[in-house]
């Protein structure tokens, strides 16, 4: 199924623009290509000391709106609200709240909504990750959520810098030339997994016949916008629990879905590595009125992305990683049985590399960061005072001052998640740990990756002079001792002589939902504790006595790796080490 053909015409319109975009280096100034607004707006919320004393002390589950007022400077004209409460699920527990503000008229700074879902994104220190996201199905032309900046101020306060998500809602709909009229609902089993007879996080998989009225439990267990066809929706989950994965379920699921919409879907989040989307980040439309439509994916909710997610628990944290599968969860069986059908995985996989190789390449990545790093850096950089941050800590849980580190991971996670999935695509025999590149005489691409056969990244090596081509072979081994990070990684040059900058990157993560829980640093700390930091962590060449040239080392403990300029020939052995004295105090920032 397609969606209406002006829609479509307008999305491939789009990404030809988009397209023409990719190929303009960072440095020659990028321009945005997304539907979403650049820059930052100011937004003064107004409310009685009483009510917001209330807001900020009552329990945090609850929806009652309270009063307020709204102005886009100090002095400007005051906009009529409804009122604000805090908005989120688990991120209501965080100490930098997110707000849904209700305005009795349609603002044009909203996109044309009256509602503004301001996020906090407490756990993302770039604070971009939520709008580079959806940045990418706009790109690509499906209906996804508009975003826009704003610095909140509080009764004259500064309390932060948010981000406005556009509600997915008949608006939405609307300015993607969808029928604002049609049936839209989100999966919410997760919302009701305790109560007798659910015990899913998923509607796709339940076995919904079973139920004496099924249309009306779906109705209890969905959210849900305007008046949907529950008939609708009770067709589908039924069809994808009784349908296995195979031939059968390849031609029930061309029949029902958008299947370019759906493929799109699924594929950035892959790229991305957005692991917690199957549950209920996603909404599904469906236009009633046209026989021929198919469902439609809507994204919703990407802030635990391009490698950031919970780790014990929590998602407030420092660490890092790119390896999660391209798999289901949430206990949704749609995803799960398209991909054990082959030929509709196939699809999938070839759109990955499509756009990994020709749109969503390092170089748009590289000019996106640059714009969102020149847009809002100023505003991350405002720190507590009298006049900032009284009801919230400050901008997000890390460290302040390290845009530019920060930022760098998201660069570093695109690179590194782009070799995982060309192994999980194309997969090679080998060991882990164990990888070899070739240097050719005048090599094409600078940059050079050893990754193993299970798609992790041993080191990369930005050639800067070939005096003699060849195979390089590295391999990590673990090591009697821990010096600050207990491996050593050797490299066989063979006939190849080449200099140029070594990265070695290293496992720091504890237990998670989706990331293997290896650490080799010395503490399992994120980035430091109250005894050892990585970023004290040095190179080192070792010879065969094991004597140690300490080498001048760029660290990013954000990425997990530290790099170094060197020369590879014959066999050469690296170590990452602290100094003998760990350091006790820090001072950041």
């Amino acid at each position: 199924m397609a969606m209406d053909s002006t829609a479509r015409a307008v999305a491939g319109m789009l990404f030809v623009l988009a397209a023409m975009a990719f190929t303009i280096p960072a440095a020659s100034g990028q321009a945005n290509v997304s539907g979403s607004d650049s820059g930052v707006l100011d937004l003064y919320l107004f409310m009685e000391e009483s009510d917001l004393a209330e807001l900020y002390s009552r329990g945090d589950g609850s929806d009652e709106r309270l009063n307020g007022s709204v102005r886009l400077s100090p002095d400007g004209e005051e906009i009529e609200i409804e009122g604000v409460r805090f908005r989120g699920t688990s991120s209501r527990e965080l100490p930098k709240k997110s707000f849904d503000i209700r305005f009795i008229e349609p603002q044009e700074f909203l996109f044309g909504s009256n509602v503004m879902n301001l996020k906090a994104t407490y756990t993302d220190p770039t604070m971009m990750r939520e709008k580079l996201s959806m940045d990418l199905f706009h790109v690509l032309g499906e209906p996804a959520s508009r975003t826009k900046h704003f610095d909140l101020y509080i009764n004259g306060v500064y309390e932060g810098l948010y981000v406005h998500v556009e509600r997915v809602d008949g608006d939405l709909l609307a300015s993607n030339g969808l029928d604002p009229a049609g049936t839209l609902i989100a999966d919410d089993f997760r919302g009701h997994y305790y109560e007798p007879g659910i015990g899913r996080l998923s509607a796709f998989g339940y076995p919904i016949d079973e139920q004496d009225e099924p249309e009306a439990f779906l109705e209890t267990t969905m959210d849900s916008r305007g008046d949907p066809d529950w008939g609708a929706v009770h067709d589908l989950v039924s069809w994808v629990y009784r349908t296995p994965a195979g031939t059968e379920f390849e031609e029930g699921f061309i029949e029902r879905f958008d299947e370019e919409n759906f493929i799109d879907w699924l594929a950035i989040h892959y790229l991305i590595g957005d692991v917690d989307s199957f549950g209920d980040d996603y909404w599904l439309y469906l236009d009633t009125e046209d026989p021929d439509a198919g469902w439609v994916v809507i994204p919703w909710d990407k802030d635990l992305t391009f490698g950031s997610h919970s780790r014990r628990d929590s998602t407030v944290n420092d660490y890092f990683g790119y390896e999660s599968p391209v798999a289901g969860g949430w206990d949704n069986d749609l995803v799960e049985k398209f991909l054990q059908t082959p030929a509709l995985r196939e699809r999938l996989e070839a759109r990955m590399v499509y756009l990994m190789d020709e749109v969503f390449t390092e170089d748009y990545y590289a000019g996106q960061l640059a714009l969102h790093e020149e847009a809002i850096g100023e505003s991350l950089n405002v720190t507590p005072g009298e006049d900032a941050f009284v009801l919230h800590p400050q901008n997000h849980h890390g460290d302040l001052g390290y845009l530019a580190y920060h930022t760098e991971t998201i660069q570093d996670f695109v690179r590194l998640r782009y070799q995982f999935l060309d192994r999980a695509i194309h997969p090679v025999p080998g060991e882990p740990y164990a990888a070899s590149a070739e240097i050719p005489a005048d090599p094409e691409e600078s940059l050079v990756h050893f990754t193993d056969s299970d798609g992790w990244v041993i080191a990369t090596f930005e050639v800067s002079e070939v005096r003699e081509p060849g195979t390089i072979a590295a391999a990590v081994n673990e090591t009697s001792e821990n010096p600050g990070i207990d491996r050593r990684w050797e490299f066989d040059a063979g006939d190849a002589d080449v200099s140029g900058e070594l990265t070695l990157y290293y496992r720091n993560d504890v237990a998670s939902c989706c990331f293997p829980p290896e650490n080799w640093f010395v503490s399992d700390a994120a980035v430091r504790d109250d005894r050892y930091s990585q970023w004290d962590l040095a190179m080192a060449r070792e010879d065969e006595a094991g004597n140690r040239t300490m080498l001048e080392t760029y660290v990013n403990p954000y990425s997990n790796k530290a790099s170094a300029d060197v020369s590879l020939q014959g066999v050469a052995r690296f170590v990452l080490v602290l100094p003998e004295e760990p350091v006790r105090n820090f001072t950041w920032g």
